[in-house]
């Protein structure tokens, strides 16, 4: 499989949002199916220099379930070996230039290349290699469905492995959808 779906928890929605939690799960969209898993939780109390908090998203985190909250501040690993481990997962288990998707294409990835940078690291995947959940929900809902709503929601919301198969599955669901889909007769 080449295709990762990324989810990511911060504390802002900036490129330089503080990363509470990394997660992944590479996928096939023609079929759904899923394949090796990669979640990560970085240490909320150790700082993160030059990374940004935004009042607002803390506010949100206060809103959601305990569940999310517990795993999203209950990290023990620091970013740079969070960054390091999901860049090993990606090589061990990508077999192809992999295809790295995110739910917008100014989030998840971008704040992700945006760390990867910061500490001077390598990014595991080319930027031109990156793709847009929410445009294919866009493109469903030029064709009349939403497969993000009408998908059951397995899991829990907010925490980011759960968020990324959910992603994943109504992805495949999208494309599954068009790409069998037959042309309305007149």
């Amino acid at each position: 499989m080449n295709h990762l779906m990324l989810d990511i928890e911060t504390l802002d929605i900036t490129p330089s949002a503080v990363i509470l939690v990394v997660a992944g799960v590479f996928f096939n969209p023609k079929t759904g199916e899923l394949g090796a898993e990669f979640e990560a939780a970085v240490n909320s109390q150790q700082e993160q220099p030059g990374r940004t908090i935004s009042l607002d998203t803390v506010a949100w985190w206060a809103k959601q379930s305990d569940e999310a909250r517990k795993q999203a501040f209950g990290g023990s690993e620091s970013l740079k070996r969070v960054l390091t481990n999901l860049s090993r997962f990606i090589h061990m288990h990508s077999t192809d230039t992999v295809k790295v998707w995110g739910n917008g294409k100014e989030f998840d990835c971008s704040i992700l290349e945006h760390a990867y940078h910061q500490l001077a690291m390598p990014c595991p995947w080319k930027f031109w290699d990156t793709q847009d959940a929410r445009t294919i929900i866009t493109l469903a809902e030029l064709h009349g469905f939403n497969p993000k709503k009408q998908r059951p929601f397995e899991g829990t919301p907010h925490r980011a492995l759960d968020d990324a198969k959910h992603q994943a599955r109504y992805v495949a669901d999208t494309i599954s959808a068009l790409y069998y889909r037959q042309p309305a007769v007149k």
